[in-house]
């Protein structure tokens, strides 16, 4: 059985506990998530039919709807795209696609990259 002593410890020890948990009670507040322009690019597949009418690229970041980079003309599908993203961390993985095999067919996108991570800043 716990006495009131020992009860009005153990609150005052949990409240203690509770504070440094959230960062101490510093009067600092978070910062603002802000918006920013940010350019993702990567490496440009070699297949020609990644490269022409029908190809290009799909980009998924941070788990998100998928975002279409598709040839449109000249020499290879385009290999960036602009964003703007708020501040905090963020995954991409980028995959290629081709004409023969269009987006949203089964099978029809190389294996997705290995996610790269990056930090928008506050």
């Amino acid at each position: 059985m716990i006495n009131q002593k020992t009860f009005k410890f153990i609150l005052a020890a949990l409240a203690i506990a509770q504070l440094s948990a959230c960062g101490g009670g510093s009067s600092t507040p978070a910062p603002t998530p802000t918006a920013h322009t940010v350019t993702v690019n990567w490496t440009a597949n070699r297949e020609a039919a990644v490269n022409r009418a029908g190809g290009g690229y799909t980009v998924i970041i941070n788990g998100q709807a998928p975002i279409d980079v598709p040839y449109v003309s000249g020499v290879a599908a385009p290999t960036s795209i602009t964003k703007t993203l708020m501040s905090g961390d963020y995954n991409v993985t980028v995959s290629a696609y081709s004409a023969m095999n269009s987006p949203g067919a089964i099978g029809s996108k190389s294996v997705p990259s290995a996610a790269f991570t990056f930090s928008v800043p506050y």
